[in-house]
Formats: structure tokens, C-alpha cells, sequence
């Protein structure tokens, strides 16, 4: 397979598809300045790329359902995921929100790392508790008509196969991978195979900070992740596991440094394709001195289109949006 060579991309940043449109909801009421616990350097809101749920990208023919975190960082109080529903019509968001929950072997609790945390404890995993940084990092996946996904606690090095409801308001946990707990691993992407076999690419923050690769025959039970040969000098960023027209694609970041001497590891993204998980090929590579980063891949109407984030010196100063290929080879 020959490697295209992406010299340009025409993107344009996702806010601009509805530049024309003013905003429709009202704004909010000032009540005063913020309380020192409510400080702005004391909590952040985290937006989850793929935010619809559905097979078609919707919750049903005219909402989308988005999910975002509300947390404290400085550990004082549990972070809470929410969503919120929007209508796609009159780009509105409801005027609630909900919060999600988190089924574990426990019971059904709300989405807070503190259950996250037990249930995984009693698998054995024996790291600090953290009270912040658990998110639905993964993109969904539709397998066999269920949506499946992977969660993770960053902060945490946790991270968990887990499947939403029908209801698009509960997450379950399936099953934890976080071997070796002294690699950090804390963010991952999930897919099933062919043969039925679940595969992870997990992020990792200590030795090399290459990826590595964990597997499960039911989603429960995994093993100890390690890295692959199709995947050499990864840098500790987000990986991408799609499946688009029976391809699997695996994209992972790379910490080469581009010649342009910026040197920072988020500058290169490559994606590597297979059809049975086993053998793997290059198929696009991406550089750029603005960064090239937490790409989220979809496919609609016969094509793959892709959210990613862009920024010097390793921030995200923007979000672009652009198309990757039109799957029927028609241009």
C-alpha cells in the first residue's frame, strides 16, 4: 500500500459551520464574583470529543447528547460527570443537566472516581485514589448493537473497557487493565477484533513513554500491556482505535522530533491499518509545527472526517476539523 503524501489539508475550525448563526441562549445571570473554593484556578470543565452516542451520531433524529466533567483538582471533593442534550435544529442546548451514572460490581452509583476506584480495587489494583480526572476519553464504538467505549482516571493511571446503556445515561465497567501499574497507564483506546478478542493501545508515563498494547478474550480479564513492533518511539499522548469499513485504524503519537527544530512530541501522528489486528501498515502520517493532536475520527455518509487539536509548543490553542477519505475511493 502506497503512504499518501499529505502535504496540505483544507481545514477550518468547527466553530465556523455555524459562524452565521447567533447564539440562542440567553446569557447567564451575574450573582457576583466567584467564592475562593469556586476560583477559576480551582476547577475545569472538560468537553469529551464524540459526543453523539448513537450509531448515526445522534441520540435520536434530532438531539445530540454531550457529556462533559465538572472537577476539582485539588483533590478536596469528587469530580461529577455530566450531559446535557442538544437540539440539533435550533442549535440549543436543554436547560438541564443530568448526572451520569457508573455501574460497577457494586451497584450503580454516580459517575465519581471514588467507585471507579473501588471497583478496581478489589481486582487488585493498589495505586492512590484520585478524587478528579475521570473521563469517557475514548471514541464510542457500536459492536453488535451495543456502544462500547474506554473510561480512564488520568491522574489515577486507571483505565476500564466499558459499555453505555441504552438509555445513553449509565456507563458499566466491564473490565480494568492498568498492568504494569508502574508504566502509568492513562489513556487508552479500545476495539474489538475479528476473532472476538478486545485490544487496547494504552499511553504510558514512565520509561520510554512508548505504547503499549493489552488483550482480553472477554473483556474482563487482561494482560499485562506491552508494546508492539508496528509501534516504535510513541510519545505520551491519546491514541486513536477506529474500525471504518472492516479496516481497523490505529492512530498513535510519535516523539520524533520534526526538523524544523521545534522538537516537541505532539508535532507527528501516525495512523496504522489493519484488517485482522495482527498485521499492521502504515497509511498516513501527519506533521505539523502547530502540533497534531487528540484527533477524534468519524465516518458519515461514506466518508472519515476528523476533529483534532492544533497549537505551538505543545498547547491546544484551536480545534480543526477536516476530511481524511472518502471510504468508496471516489474523489
Amino acid at each position: 500500500m502506497k503512504l499518501p503524501i499529505l502535504t496540505a489539508l483544507l481545514l477550518a475550525p468547527l466553530a465556523a459551520l455555524y459562524a452565521a448563526d447567533a447564539p440562542s441562549l440567553q446569557p447567564p445571570q451575574h450573582l457576583g464574583p466567584p467564592k475562593a473554593e469556586h476560583s477559576a484556578t480551582n476547577r475545569a470543565f472538560t468537553g469529551i470529543p464524540s459526543m453523539a452516542v448513537a450509531p448515526k451520531g445522534r441520540l435520536n433524529d434530532t438531539t445530540l447528547r454531550c457529556f462533559f466533567v465538572c472537577e476539582d483538582q485539588s483533590g478536596k471533593r469528587q469530580s461529577q460527570t455530566w450531559y446535557r442534550d442538544f437540539d440539533i435544529a435550533s442549535l440549543t442546548f436543554s436547560p438541564d443537566i443530568h448526572r451520569v451514572k457508573l455501574k460497577t460490581s457494586d451497584g450503580t452509583f454516580d459517575m465519581q472516581p471514588q467507585y471507579f476506584y473501588a471497583d478496581a480495587a478489589k481486582h487488585g489494583f493498589k495505586q492512590p485514589a484520585k478524587a478528579f480526572g475521570l473521563y469517557l476519553l475514548d471514541a464510542f464504538k457500536v459492536i453488535d448493537g451495543k456502544t462500547y467505549l474506554a473510561i480512564n482516571n488520568f491522574p489515577g493511571a486507571q483505565n476500564a473497557l466499558a459499555m453505555l446503556n441504552e438509555s445513553r445515561d449509565t456507563i458499566e465497567v466491564i473490565g480494568h487493565y492498568n498492568e504494569p501499574a508502574e508504566r502509568r497507564l492513562t489513556e487508552s483506546s479500545v476495539n474489538r477484533l475479528p476473532d472476538g478478542t478486545w485490544m487496547a493501545i494504552c499511553r504510558i508515563e514512565s520509561g520510554d513513554r512508548n505504547y503499549v498494547f493489552t488483550t482480553s478474550k472477554d473483556g474482563k480479564t487482561w494482560t499485562q500491556g506491552e508494546p508492539r513492533p508496528f509501534v516504535t518511539k510513541g510519545s505520551n499522548s491519546k491514541p486513536t482505535f477506529d474500525k471504518f469499513n472492516g479496516l481497523y485504524y490505529l492512530g498513535w503519537q510519535e516523539a520524533t522530533r520534526i526538523t524544523d527544530g521545534h522538537g516537541v512530541g505532539r508535532y507527528i501522528f501516525n495512523i496504522e491499518v489493519s484488517r485482522d489486528g495482527v498485521n499492521w501498515e502504515r497509511k498516513y502520517r501527519f506533521e505539523s509545527p502547530n502540533s497534531f493532536q487528540y484527533p477524534t475520527f468519524r465516518q458519515h455518509e461514506g466518508s472519515i472526517w476528523f476533529a483534532v487539536t492544533q497549537g505551538t509548543g505543545g498547547s491546544t490553542d484551536r480545534i480543526m476539523f477536516g476530511k481524511l477519505e472518502n471510504l468508496s475511493g471516489k474523489k
